[in-house]
């Protein structure tokens, strides 16, 4: 605990002096005791110190200049002033004294007999005493961390120790949407940091024992909840102390060294999560690019996933949009958003399985009845659009297969998500199993192939005359009614009846053969596929 001025009141010097104005300020802080003799204390006073003067000349001072005098004190927080009278002054100035009780500064009349080397050498052995109190307490508490650091500790451990040395319960916690989540808390307490509103969190100043950013926030119970972010924590973590019990200067030596040794485990922790993530990615990679090539390293990769052979599963690939343009980079600049993305997906599947891409997010979970699947992830899908006001997200499933068919079935929902989220832009579920026809498209890989299902008077209007293919194309897909496909397209009906004789002249096509009509429904259909191929 730091010394005070009514520490230094019961040295033997001051046995007889005489406490005469600034009552209330007893309990400042000293740091350090100095002689003065004139008044332009603002050049030389440091904060919490005390004064030893004899107020030589200061009877001789305007009102003005004592004014000024004890304002300087005030303003670098003087501790106390000590003064000795019948020397050159047999009595202290009204004024002076009056100051003094204004601005709580403790006002001491000492005798002319006391010597000025006795106060100042027992109050520095005080002061002394003190710091070397506080020193041998420091690397009390340093090497308490050190031998935990030593020991491979762990969250629970750091809060465990600090709760010992502060005497109060203690948290490492994250924030997240203003909600406490418990990380690791001391075993004594049952209090719960789900009930803290930390919307009503104020900043608390520093002193002279913190270097971090501190916070505080009273309880529901009354008790005062201090709290201090882990810097470079990406997760929002927090240290925090319920003061059961007021922490004292000297508590937060212990508060800080905490902190410091929160950071190195998670600095630890991410390098950890790193290398297991890396090391998983590579296995996942393995799987659904069909690289494992012997059966032990198959059995492992499973066995490392807690996949089973006898399961089903559906490969889940999930992008984020905006403006209906995919996002090509988002996960990768979001790392944050990306974990959200798995995590709300862990709360229907928790055993999913899933790698992280730059542009996109690929995992394989448990299958269920279609509408299951469907319901799960359409909360997803509002979760992540509530919290991402700006984006949309789209999802594609494959079919339900086994860890055997993971290379096909990636294939099928990456296609699927890649090309039908295109074509129907407004779903944001997308299922192989309703892709029809195209499901067909998608086992022919040669562009060439493709175009020979286009028929020639169709591909000449796509590749000559894209605002009548652009038509011919809304007509379709209007069931052939002029008026609807002349709205869509923004365009009187006149115009549009004179693009479809246009196109009658420049084509063969008969809309009134529905051979025909479906030929070129499948001709469009393709030519929208190698659109999205050459994205």
């Amino acid at each position: 605990m730091a010394v005070i001025l009514k520490n230094i009141q019961q040295i033997e010097a001051l046995k007889d002096a005489k406490l005469i104005a600034g009552d209330n300020g007893v309990d400042k802080t000293v740091d350090n005791i100095m002689i003065t003799e004139a008044p332009d204390v603002e050049h030389w006073i440091t904060p919490n110190e005390v004064l030893l003067s004899s107020l030589y000349g200061f009877d001789k001072l305007p009102a003005e200049a004592i004014s000024a005098f004890m304002q300087s004190l005030n303003k670098y927080s003087c501790s106390g002033l000590i003064v000795k009278t019948s020397r050159f002054i047999s009595q202290i100035p009204k004024q002076i004294m009056d100051d003094c009780n204004q601005f709580n500064i403790p006002l001491i009349e000492i005798g002319k007999n006391v010597k000025y080397s006795d106060i100042m050498l027992e109050t520095m052995q005080l002061l002394f005493n003190e710091r070397n109190r506080m020193l041998n307490r420091y690397k009390t508490i340093n090497q308490r961390f050190v031998k935990l650091a030593i020991k491979n500790s762990s969250y629970q451990s750091i809060v465990a120790s600090l709760s010992a040395l502060v005497n109060n319960p203690t948290y490492i916690f994250k924030i997240e949407d203003q909600i406490g989540v418990d990380i690791a808390h001391s075993e004594s307490n049952q209090w719960s940091v789900k009930t803290v509103d930390f919307s009503e969190k104020k900043p608390v100043p520093k002193s002279e024992y913190t270097n971090y950013r501190y916070f505080e926030v009273t309880t529901s119970a009354g008790h005062k909840f201090l709290m201090v972010k882990i810097p470079r924590s990406e997760d929002n973590l927090y240290i925090g102390i319920l003061q059961e019990k007021p922490l004292q200067d000297i508590d937060y030596m212990a508060i800080e060294n905490a902190v410091n040794f929160t950071q190195m485990e998670v600095i630890k922790q991410t390098a950890l999560d790193q290398g297991l993530r890396t090391y998983a990615n590579d296995i996942i990679d393995d799987l659904i690019n069909g690289k494992i090539t012997t059966d032990d390293e198959y059995t492992a990769a499973l066995k490392h996933f807690k996949l089973s052979e006898a399961k089903s599963y559906r490969v889940t690939v999930i992008q984020a949009l905006k403006n209906t343009n995919v996002q090509t980079d988002y996960f990768r600049d979001n790392p944050h958003d990306a974990n959200g993305v798995v995590t709300q997906f862990k709360i229907y599947w928790p055993n999913a399985v899933y790698r992280i891409r730059q542009n996109r997010i690929i995992l394989i979970i448990d299958d269920a009845p279609a509408e299951n699947l469907q319901t799960n992830l359409e909360k997803i899908i509002h979760t992540l659009g509530i919290s991402h006001p700006t984006l949309d997200f789209q999802v594609g499933l494959s079919e339900s297969c086994h860890p055997k068919d993971f290379p096909s079935h990636a294939t099928q929902s990456l296609k699927t998500l890649k090309i039908a989220g295109r074509l129907n832009r407004k779903n944001s579920i997308l299922n192989y199993n309703d892709l029809g026809f195209y499901r067909f498209l998608f086992q022919v890989d040669d562009p060439k192939k493709l175009k020979s299902f286009v028929t020639e008077d169709l591909l000449k209007l796509y590749q000559e005359r894209p605002e009548l293919y652009i038509t011919l194309k809304t007509y379709l897909e209007h069931n052939q009614n002029a008026k609807a496909s002349a709205l869509a397209l923004f365009i009187h009906p006149k115009t549009m009846s004179y693009r479809l004789n246009k196109i009658q002249e420049k084509t063969s096509i008969n809309f009134s053969d529905v051979d025909e009509i479906f030929r070129l429904n499948v001709g469009i259909r393709v030519l929208n596929v190698l659109d999205e191929e050459q994205r």
